[in-house]
């Protein structure tokens, strides 16, 4: 009898990447002479793994936790832990096939000496930002991307087409119904302004935050959820995490510090109107169906032409003094960008019904082809 195809999914960068790849590793456990297991960076990551496989209840994923050196317990900095983690689980990881990962560093255990595996990313997220196409994805065997927009601009940034593969988007095939069948967040029915500032304060509004958010609370008549990227408070001490909070107000402005929500679609699903900046979680929102977008513009970027900011072509682009009369004139003008977000969501996201399938697909081919 056969050997048993090996692969592993790795979840060394945070509990959000989760959803992405997670439906693919059930799609993996039920073709014929499979083991897939799930390796951990902690608890958290492992209580969503655990969570997420009750949704798919015929999938046969082995869930195992990453090494850790007893020091990192101490740092508090999850992006710190990354390399040690992955350092003294190699050995643990030098037999399988392959490794599928949702991010980059995990292509460092190829310099580790775990040189049996393919490497197989399939990044978190479809967005436009460089760093969605950095230098480390040439290093992996394979590259699966969610469409079109992605795959080009990998070929373009250095990686061999040969290497990139499109499949789609599991994490939306998985939760976008879900979402759209959660409750309205508020008991009222004024519009939902979803706030979702990027965690890097350099590219983002993430500074100019509480005062925007206070604005809108006195000057106009929405509701807001205030839900930066879930990064943001990775590292917060409870004094910070407090100062958030204090921007709630009951019935009228929602503040999400680290709730499931975040990362399950929940917050896009409910928007009526998307106020940003440099997130890729625009488009997750776009996915579900086109709304109005305004992105703030809160460092004086010469963004036109730029690729990496192509998704302020789908809104209007403020800054950060103009949020509320923007507010009111975008709700005015639903339609205005709905073309352009269509075609956008198109080229991003491809097809999404059996993105999983195909994603699986492509990791058994690449071992057929490959190994």
């Amino acid at each position: 009898m056969n050997e048993p195809c090996r692969i592993a999914f790795l979840y060394v960068g945070g509990v959000h990447h989760v959803a992405h790849t997670l439906p693919v590793a059930a799609a993996l456990s039920h073709r014929e002479n499979m083991k897939v297991s799930a390796f951990c960076a902690d608890a958290t990551v492992e209580a969503e793994v655990r969570s997420l496989l009750g949704d798919f209840p015929m999938a046969k994923v082995d869930v195992r936790r990453l090494r850790r050196p007893g020091l990192l317990d101490c740092i508090g900095r999850p992006s710190l832990a990354k390399l040690p983690m992955l350092w003294r689980s190699r050995r643990d990881l030098r037999d399988f096939d392959a490794l599928v990962s949702a991010e980059c560093t995990s292509i460092a255990l190829k310099h580790m000496g775990v040189t049996r595996p393919l490497y197989i990313c399939q990044p978190h997220g479809a967005g436009d930002r460089a760093i969605s196409y950095e230098p480390r994805f040439r290093r992996f065997d394979r590259v699966l991307v969610a469409g079109s927009k992605s795959a080009r601009r990998m070929v373009e940034n250095g990686v061999s087409a040969d290497r990139v593969r499109q499949v789609g988007y599991p994490k939306a095939e998985y939760l976008a119904d879900k979402a759209r069948s959660r409750p309205r967040p508020f008991e009222n029915d004024r519009p939902i302004v979803l706030y979702n500032p990027h965690f890097r304060a350099e590219l983002s509004s993430l500074t100019q935050a509480p005062e925007i958010v206070r604005a809108i609370a006195r000057k106009s008549d929405v509701n807001l959820i205030v839900a930066p990227h879930i990064r943001a408070f990775e590292n917060a001490s409870a004094e910070n995490l407090q100062r958030w909070q204090s921007l709630a107000v009951p019935g009228q402005v929602l503040v999400d510090t680290g709730s499931p929500r975040m990362i399950d679609m929940s917050h896009v699903a409910a928007a009526d109107l998307y106020l940003g900046d440099v997130s890729s979680q625009v488009y997750e929102l776009l996915l579900l169906n086109p709304r109005p977008c305004l992105f703030v513009n809160a460092h004086g970027v010469q963004w036109q032409g730029d690729p990496d900011y192509a998704f302020w072509k789908l809104g209007e682009v403020i800054a950060p003094d103009g949020v509320v009369p923007a507010i009111e004139v975008a709700l005015n003008q639903a339609d205005r960008f709905v073309e352009a977000q269509r075609t956008a969501v198109a080229e991003t996201f491809g097809t999404l019904e059996g993105s999983a399938e195909r994603a699986a697909t492509a990791i058994l081919d690449s071992l057929g082809e490959l190994r």
